[in-house]
């Protein structure tokens, strides 16, 4: 914390057993992998340990109130940051791989997952929440450890999203977003962002339109 490398010569070195004891070890493997990309040096900060204890409070919260019926849109996100872990994880980018499980723990948290659902996450948490994530793991009925399970495996299919957000400029500035299907043609996709700024191009002369299948559109006025 006070900015210098952790040593006895100093006498700031952070204990790893004052801090288990206090928050657990799962909290502090949490923090650990959350402060930043792996190779950077980064200030220890032990008041934010209560963010990584309250994040695996928020998971312990989950499992007590499943839900029933599928969501189809936590269904989509779980494929989602099931892969992202995966792929971060391959890439040391443990930060990221976390901040994604923390928006799927957002977006589930009033509607809840199904048991399924949360078995599988409970599977991408595990590296990174041990301890935690077998007993859960136990509690929804499995025998074996969850570290001998086999990772879970997404589904392309729900990777893509059914809407996408579409920037409409003019003359490359921002005046406008449209929402339209991910797979929308350049011309659907011309038609709503000229809906969207009508009142902006209106009388102008427009020399040409740039579309960007699923990320913008942009009018090109006549100087």
């Amino acid at each position: 914390e006070d900015g210098r490398k952790m040593s006895k010569r100093y006498g700031n070195v952070i204990n790893p057993d004052d801090i288990v004891e206090s928050y657990g070890a799962d909290s502090l493997r949490i923090y650990e992998m959350f402060m930043g990309p792996f190779g950077d040096a980064i200030a220890w900060n032990t008041q934010s340990m209560i963010g990584a204890r309250r994040f695996l409070e928020r998971i312990w919260r989950m499992a007590e109130k499943l839900s029933d019926s599928p969501d189809d849109q936590i269904e989509r996100l779980l494929n989602k940051t099931i892969k992202k872990v995966g792929d971060d994880i391959a890439a040391f980018k443990f930060n990221t791989a976390i901040a994604s499980m923390m928006v799927l723990v957002n977006a589930s948290e009033k509607g809840g997952m199904t048991k399924d659902q949360f078995t599988r996450f409970l599977q991408i948490l595990a590296p990174f929440a041990p301890h935690m994530s077998e007993e859960l793991w136990h509690d929804m009925g499995n025998s074996d450890s969850i570290h001998l399970s086999t990772w879970p495996s997404y589904d392309a299919a729900l990777l893509i999203d059914e809407t996408v957000k579409v920037v409409v400029q003019i003359d490359g500035k921002l005046r406008a977003e449209v929402m339209a299907a991910a797979d929308a043609s350049k011309e659907d996709l011309e038609a709503a962002a000229r809906d969207a700024v009508s009142e902006k191009i209106a009388g102008q002369s427009i020399a040409r339109v740039v579309v960007v299948p699923g990320r913008l559109v942009n009018f090109v006025l006549e100087k």
